[in-house]
């Protein structure tokens, strides 16, 4: 491994070990990594300079970590455009005859949205839902195959979730999931809010075939407060073209799928 790339691991270990607490030191930093401090004060200094962490009195610490998740009516109108973009590069991806999971996300809701309008690949598809939303996009079309994974019921974003819920999606072969997430950060871990969905979001990754994340640019370099998993469990992102360069970078590298909309 070259000197570049044990500097950028290194600097993904850092960012990982911030993540866990509200502060971290420079010397427990030098410990855990076995590297002197002035290597550790480099490395904080470049995090910093790129908006990734806060310096703090006595360390450093994550430079945002959400534990409130916005409304639903919130998070609907934000970005819409950019999410309908986003929607229409997924579209692009299925195939007549699939089976397909669409998970919550309000991005996710606007594929549902263009999925109604075409309806000769609609009647082909089996469509696996848990939201009460989606289904509701749904509840006026002719498609014959459209499941929904029944549960304990989430009313903030009107979702299932639970045992029910993860004891039905074992009965099914899923071709491709489309799912959303609160935030991807540096190391490439993507996060939400909500312990109970993180664990269902878990289970239809290992469940498909192929899982296809929809995330808008505004969640990049951001964490929420529960680990779903690395972007590289991920077959392919898809976001839009103001997504941050040094993530377009990192995608490279970790030689991630990604489609830019």
């Amino acid at each position: 491994m070259n000197s570049n790339n044990k500097m950028t691991l290194r600097r993904e270990q850092i960012m990982n070990i911030i993540r866990r607490s509200p502060i971290t030191t420079v010397n427990q930093l030098a410990h855990e990594l076995s590297v002197s401090k002035e290597t550790i004060r480099k490395d904080i200094q470049y995090l910093a300079e790129r908006d990734l962490i806060l310096r703090i009195h006595g360390g450093v610490s994550p430079k945002e970590i959400s534990i409130m998740e916005p409304t639903y009516n919130s998070r609907s109108t934000h970005n819409l455009e950019t999410k309908q973009n986003i929607a229409a590069a997924a579209l692009q991806t299925i195939r007549p005859g699939e089976s397909i999971l669409l998970e919550s996300g309000t991005t996710v809701q606007e594929l549902a949205k263009l999925l109604v309008q075409d309806t000769a690949l609609l009647n082909s598809l089996c469509i696996i839902t848990l939201s009460f939303h989606i289904m509701e996009i749904f509840k006026d079309s002719n498609i014959d195959k459209l499941y929904f994974l029944g549960g304990r019921v989430r009313k903030n974003d009107m979702i299932t979730y639970g045992h029910y819920a993860l004891s039905m999606l074992q009965d099914f072969h899923i071709d491709k999931a489309f799912i959303g997430a609160a935030a991807i950060d540096s190391s490439l871990t993507i996060t939400d809010y909500f312990d109970e969905e993180v664990l269902l979001r878990r289970k239809i990754i290992t469940a498909s075939d192929e899982t296809l994340l929809l995330i808008d640019s505004s969640k990049m370099n951001k964490t929420a407060f529960f680990t779903i998993c690395k972007l590289e469990e991920i077959q392919q992102v898809i976001t839009d073209t103001n997504c941050p360069q040094e993530m377009i970078e990192l995608f490279a590298q970790r030689n991630i799928s990604y489609i830019l909309a």
